[in-house]
Parts: structure tokens; sequence; C-alpha cells
């Protein structure tokens, strides 16, 4: 008996295998990720070989890479506006049902908010250590009446604020006023000078 013959044809590359009813998308994994798109995601299904091309809400994904088998296929996920969209496979074998992604937006940074200073009165010089408490106080900065103070810093969670208090115009209760890049608030009570 002799040996089976190997043709040349069955030897360059692992063929397709087809699928006889087109793609059928399972899965889409991560299936939510930014409005900014950018990120990647693997989709899961059977026939999706040969992949051309992989639409998020209408608008088209690029393939980063697929296996043989047709089981998967790597994307990276288009811009979108917020919401859920259908996402779908064509290969040659026609378009796959639809998988759902959902486009989430980013969540805005909080702005800053002071509940309290202590001391909440000084002398009209000024120069006097002050604490505020409060939260998102991180990288803020703090006027007594529009008057900058020197701030030293916060402490890792951003709920205290220290600093210096500047020097006063005049004796008498002023605005205490505490800024970050996400927003102001003002501190109730202010400031005291004696």
């Amino acid at each position: 008996m002799s040996a089976p013959v190997i043709s040349s044809d069955q030897t360059r590359s692992i063929p397709q295998l087809p699928f006889p009813f087109g793609p059928l998308l399972l899965a889409v994994l991560p299936n939510s990720g930014p409005v900014a798109g950018g990120n990647t995601v693997q989709l899961f299904g059977l026939g999706l070989g040969g992949a051309t091309s992989v639409l998020f809400g209408g608008t088209p994904a690029t393939i980063v890479s697929q296996d043989v088998l047709g089981l998967t296929v790597t994307v990276v996920v288009p811009a979108h506006a917020a919401g859920t969209v259908p996402v779908t496979v064509t290969t040659s074998g026609g378009t796959s049902n639809p998988a759902s992604y959902t486009y989430v937006s980013p969540t805005p940074p909080a702005p800053p908010t002071a509940t309290s200073i202590n001391p909440s009165s000084g002398p009209i010089t000024g120069g006097v250590p002050f604490v505020i408490a409060g939260t998102n106080l991180t990288g803020g900065t703090v006027t007594f009446n529009g008057v900058p103070a020197t701030v030293l810093g916060t402490d890792p969670t951003g709920i205290l604020l220290f600093g210096i208090v500047p020097a006063g115009a005049a004796a008498g209760n002023v605005p205490v006023v505490v800024t970050t890049a996400n927003g102001a608030a003002t501190v109730p009570g202010g400031f005291t000078y004696i």
C-alpha cells in the first residue's frame, strides 16, 4: 500500500472553515467602553473567518486580527455617541446577527466642596496657618476676599487643604473661596480678621 499524497494546496495554509449559515456573532467582550473609542475588544462567534467589515452602530471598526478557525475577531472600537449600539460582522458568507455594545460617557470630575476653616478668625496681619475641610480639594488654590493665600498642600484623600492666611485689608469678615480645575467652593462663614 502506498502512502497518501499531500497536494501542494493542502500544505500552504489552514483553510477558512465554512459555516453553512453565514457568520453568527455570540459575544462582544468587553461589551462596553468609552465614547472616545480606541479600546480593543474581541468578537466571539462562528463563521467569522475572513471578516471584511465590523460595524459599531454603523461606524466601521479597525480589524486588528482574526483567527483562522473563524471563532474570534479582534477590533479597535471607533468613537460613537453614548448609548447601546448593534455590532455586526460581515464576511463573504454575509452579515452576522447584531450583538450589543454600550458606549459610556466619562464621569465628569467632581467639583470641590468646603465645609469649614480652622481657625475661622485671626490677626489682620495674616501669617497664621489654616486648615480647610471638605472634599475634592487636591490642587486647590485659596483666596481670602480675593487675596491669594499660600497653599501648602492637601492630604492624600483631598479632604483637607493646608495653607497660610494672607494679610487682610481691614478688620471684619471676608469670604474664603477654594478653586480647583473642576470648580470653586465658598467656605461657610468665611474668615474674620481681627
